[in-house]
Order: C-alpha cells, then sequence, then structure tokens
C-alpha cells in the first residue's frame, strides 16, 4: 500500500478565472520532473514558499527539519529543466484500516511558483506525483486543506473524504443540554465529580503517562498512527496547541510512580477545536467530561462555538448531531485522497471481503458487480478466496463513480445511506443487500496534531 501527505493550506492551485493569465501554459508534461530534493536546496525551498506567498515561517521550516522522523528526501521538488518552480512534502506514515495497520504518505506544502500556474501544469505536477508514488509503500496519499481547495483538486484526481470525521455545537446550547438546565441559571461544571475524577492542564512531568495512555489506546482502539516517545517530546516542545487537559483518577496531585496509572485520559485543543480525545480503553466514559470540562473554559472565553475531531464512527458525534451549531460558522478543513491505483486496491480489497462474507455468514460463492464510471469489474467471492475480473458485470450489480470506488476501499462510503438518496445505483435488491452486508463504513482518522504548524 502507499503513503499521504497533508496541510492546512495549499496554493497550488488558483481560482480558475486566474489561470488564463499565467505565461508558462503550454508546456508538455515530458518536460517537468519530481525529484528528491537535497539537504543544500533547503534555502531554494524555503525562498520559494516566500515567493508563493505561503502561509508558513521559517521557524516552522526549521521545527519540521527538528522532526524525529524527518528526512530531507520528504521534500519533493518540481523542476522545469534545472529550475525549482514547485514544492510538495510527502511523509511516509502508518494509519489503522479496517483492523490493520497500513502505510500512506501525508502530503502537505503543495506550492507552484505562480508564474507558471496552469491547469496543464498543475496536471504535470500530480503526473509526476504520481509516478514518484510507485516507489513509495502504501495505497494512497491524504491531504488535509480548506474546503475550497478540495474543490480544485477534485479536478486533478483528488477525492474529499466525508466530514463525519468532524462535529460542532453551540457552547451555550451544549451546556445547557449536559446539565439540563440553561447556562445562566447553572455554575459552570466543576473540575472534580463525585466519582473522583479530576480534569486539568497537564504537567510537563506527566508526558511519560501521555506517551503511555496513548499507545494503549492507540492498539486497543485501532485508531489513529503510530507515535513514538520522541515524536511525543517533538510534538509537546513545538506547543503547536493552546492546552491539553488530563483527566486523573483519585485527586488532583500525582506521585511519578502511579502516573500511568492514574491518568483515564487527555485531550488536545486549539483555538475553539477539540482536536483529539483519547482515554484508556477500559475508560471510554472519561471521553464527555473531558469535553463537557473544555467546553464550560471556552464558554468563560467567550467562545460561541467548538469543534471536535474523532473517529467517524465515535458515538460523541451521534451526541453532537442533535445539537446547533453557531449561526456564524465557518467551514472546517476537508481531508482528500490521491489513490493512483485504486483498481488494483479494489482487487486487494476481496481478500477482505472475502473474510467478512464467510464470517457474517453469507452463502459463497458470489458474485458483486461494480460499474465504474462505465468500466465493467465483478468481485467474486469464492469457497476459498476472493478475487476480481474486469469485464464482466453480472445481473446484481452497483453504478458508482471512480471517487466512490477510492472512498469504498477507504470504509469511507456509507453504502446505506448513498443508495437511500440515489447516490450510489443498484440493479437488484440483491446487489443492494449484499453491499450493505459487506462494505463496512469505518474510515481511517488521521489526528490533526501531527501537522499543526506552530503559532
Amino acid at each position: 500500500m502507499r503513503r499521504v501527505v497533508s496541510s492546512t493550506y495549499s496554493p497550488l492551485i488558483q481560482p480558475a478565472e486566474s489561470t488564463s493569465h499565467a505565461s508558462l501554459s503550454r508546456r508538455d508534461a515530458a518536460q517537468f520532473c519530481l525529484t528528491t530534493s537535497q539537504e543544500g536546496e533547503q534555502f531554494a525551498i524555503l525562498q520559494l514558499m516566500k515567493h508563493c506567498l505561503f502561509a508558513y515561517d521559517e521557524n516552522e521550516f526549521h521545527s519540521q527539519q527538528e522532526r524525529p522522523d524527518y528526512d530531507a528526501r520528504e521534500r519533493l521538488t518540481f523542476r522545469l529543466g534545472n529550475q525549482i518552480i514547485g514544492h510538495i512534502r510527502c511523509v511516509p506514515q502508518q494509519v489503522w484500516l479496517q483492523g490493520s495497520l497500513v502505510p500512506y504518505l501525508r502530503a502537505s506544502e503543495f506550492v507552484l511558483a505562480p508564474e507558471h500556474v496552469d491547469l496543464k501544469n498543475v496536471d504535470a505536477f500530480f503526473r509526476c506525483l504520481d509516478t514518484t508514488f510507485d516507489h513509495y509503500p502504501g495505497s494512497f496519499m491524504m491531504h488535509r486543506t480548506s474546503a475550497a481547495m478540495a474543490q480544485r483538486l477534485a479536478r486533478f484526481g483528488w477525492v474529499t473524504l466525508s466530514s463525519r470525521f468532524r462535529s460542532k455545537a453551540a457552547t451555550e446550547t451544549y451546556l445547557a443540554s449536559v446539565r439540563g438546565a440553561s447556562t445562566e441559571q447553572t455554575p459552570l461544571l466543576p473540575t472534580r465529580r463525585d466519582s473522583g475524577l479530576w480534569i486539568r492542564l497537564m504537567r510537563q512531568v506527566e508526558a511519560e503517562a501521555l506517551v503511555s495512555l496513548y499507545e494503549n489506546s492507540f492498539r486497543a482502539n485501532q485508531i489513529g498512527s503510530p507515535r513514538s516517545t520522541e515524536m511525543w517530546d517533538w510534538l509537546l516542545r513545538r506547543q503547536a496547541f493552546d492546552s491539553l487537559y488530563v483527566a486523573i483518577r483519585g485527586g488532583n496531585k500525582l506521585a511519578l510512580e502511579d502516573a500511568i496509572d492514574r491518568i483515564a485520559g487527555y485531550a488536545v485543543v486549539k483555538d475553539e477545536k477539540i482536536l483529539e480525545v483519547v482515554t484508556q480503553p477500559n475508560e471510554k466514559q472519561v471521553k464527555l467530561p473531558l469535553i463537557n470540562r473544555i467546553c464550560s473554559d471556552l464558554y468563560e472565553a467567550d467562545r460561541q462555538e467548538f469543534h471536535l475531531e474523532a473517529s467517524a464512527t465515535d458515538p460523541v458525534h451521534d451526541l453532537l448531531a442533535g445539537i446547533p451549531a453557531a449561526k456564524s460558522t465557518v467551514p472546517g478543513e476537508e481531508i482528500v485522497v490521491r489513490m493512483p491505483n485504486a483498481i488494483q486496491q479494489l482487487a486487494e480489497f476481496t481478500d477482505t471481503l472475502h473474510q467478512r462474507a464467510k464470517t457474517r455468514g453469507l452463502e459463497l460463492p458470489l458474485d458483486l458487480g461494480l460499474l465504474i464510471d462505465g468500466e465493467k469489474y465483478c468481485i467474486h467471492l469464492g469457497k476459498r478466496k476472493g478475487s476480481l475480473s474486469d469485464g464482466k458485470l453480472g445481473r446484481s450489480y452497483l453504478e458508482l463513480t471512480h471517487a466512490q470506488l477510492v472512498r469504498l476501499v477507504l470504509g469511507d462510503l456509507p453504502v446505506e445511506q448513498e443508495l437511500q438518496q440515489g447516490l450510489l445505483g443498484a440493479s437488484t435488491q440483491v446487489a443492494a443487500n449484499v453491499a450493505a452486508k459487506l462494505l463496512d463504513y469505518d474510515p481511517p482518522w488521521f489526528p490533526a496534531i501531527d501537522v499543526l504548524p506552530m503559532r
């Protein structure tokens, strides 16, 4: 499989109306190349970013070079001859995907010099990226960007995942729903509860307990990406977030020897965003008290709304779904992915589907056809294994787009909902039933704090 990259800002593609004025507009893709950068080119890359007005300062650039797993070769330069005209950073990562820890590329810092911004040049950039991608393990690339940029990237083969990993609600309304009364009539939530749970800001000496807690949850709950002790140290030193809360059992003060056992959970906050809430595997009920305390603090700070990022299947999203958000809400970031070999990934996915069919009692053998942008494929789940063939469809099939195929392979396609809304077609009720039983909605979660820029 493959890897992905992410960023919060992508000045690579300008609005469509501005592209017609580009000075370089008719270059053939063969004249471009994308290569790994050398140590001596770091200054040139930084100057290119400044030239592109990239929202990224020099301190952040140097801080990235201090990341424990940093490799100068993760910075790829887009060249026209010997001239560096663009850049992208691709960091090999891993994420839990449908029960397995898989590699991908986290893509960020897309830039193309303004004088070279043209639809053909951008297309050449991504074609070169796809070729380079063949040298990495993993099945896809991931990028975190604005909603407007996600729409522009869609023209070049990037697929926007569902935004169910993010929920939002008005702080006042949320607190009223938690207390069962209006916020004016009830004092703010206390830091200590009858259960003996204390919630406060983390102290530096508790970092080791934090690392242990994350590792326990990461393995047991199969969410997020691996983080070494060195990576945690780098994240804490950078202080890209505003605050980090911890929930402690049995009193406010901790002795060094019992910190690991008594810290039940933590939460990371930046601005009005709760970016990560993690608890010990046997302490899932601690998540809500942490959110409640943070929401109280945000309300005191006159924040009218808060956002929560968590795995798309986290039940907290269902709780927040019934609470209105503030009227003047700002669109959140989107996650887009690029999967250059989606059909190959679908073929590999048939092994997982075969195992599900056996576990869930479906009668084998069975076939499920897929009409993907007019191309015919068929998933065959036999007695012993699963396989994918092309040129064949059968009577029972789904009709979907390439973007829906990418989402399907990543567990990001809510099949029953898409069928009900007419966004996904099924030729027969048999096809709809088989798809609903086999194609789970369980997308990967990409924690935001791993890519937060420094304040």
